[in-house]
């Protein structure tokens, strides 16, 4: 968010939004036709058993998992060590704030429990029983751990804007192509994995990923980021790790 201004960015992710929803409700095929890219009439979604995948998949969500939990440990440990820290609060504050806003309670908790879309493999066109439905329109085809939005899109995309915000401005040399040239891709391709495999639509991460750019957009003014995207070293992380709570 530092090329423009925090209302700026605002408003270019609203207007994306709006735009790409108004894109996907006029033309709803365009999911159904990503999704067939990756099916077969008699395999169905060919790249669903795939031990690599599933692999790549369960490494990224595991690794992002405990990031998460570490700042969450740290924001503990940051509020204990109070006026004596070195990276201020804010920084782990809106870390945390983000994963638990974006990918547990809006995603999780909120759309994929209460729109009722059904999964590709679930639909009619690949093989299921249920009805296709466009993104945003609240259906009944699934009851729990629905399609829309994507919830490891969501996390894995939260992962993303955080570390652009926090880790992105204090990198050098190889660790910014390190991070430019295998983290991101990784990253990139474990939401892309979730429409490969048949389990979300391409809206389903689309829409995972604005989103859970717009949650972050709240918290990094309400935590004051742009004060704090250059705290966040290692040489203050150890300072903070060694001093008594």
């Amino acid at each position: 968010m530092s090329g423009l201004s925090w209302k700026a960015t605002g408003w270019w992710l609203a207007i994306i939004t709006v735009l790409l929803t108004a894109l996907f409700l006029v033309y709803p095929d365009i999911d159904l036709r990503v999704s067939a890219w990756f099916y077969d009439l008699d395999d169905g979604f060919v790249h669903a058993e795939s031990a690599l995948l599933q692999f790549i998949r369960l490494t990224l969500i595991y690794t992002l998992a405990l990031f998460a939990l570490a700042s969450l440990a740290m924001l503990v440990r940051s509020w204990l060590i109070g006026k004596r820290r070195a990276i201020s609060i804010n920084v782990w504050g809106f870390m945390v704030a983000t994963f638990l806003a974006g990918p547990l309670f809006l995603a999780n908790s909120i759309l994929k429990t209460y729109w009722g879309r059904a999964r590709p493999r679930d639909v009619a066109p690949f093989g299921g029983e249920m009805s296709f439905t466009p993104p945003w329109l609240m259906t009944d085809q699934c009851d729990i751990d629905c399609s829309f939005v994507s919830g490891e899109g969501s996390a894995l995309a939260s992962g993303i804007i955080v570390l652009a915000i926090v880790l992105w401005p204090n990198l050098r040399g190889i660790w910014r192509w390190i991070a430019a040239l295998v983290v991101l891709p990784l990253m990139l391709l474990g939401i892309a994995l979730r429409v490969i495999v048949g389990a979300h639509f391409f809206s389903d991460t689309i829409f995972a990923i604005l989103l859970m750019a717009l949650v972050a957009w709240v918290f990094y003014g309400l935590f004051n980021m742009q004060n704090y995207r250059h705290a966040l070293t290692w040489t203050n992380l150890k300072k903070d790790l060694s001093k008594p709570q």
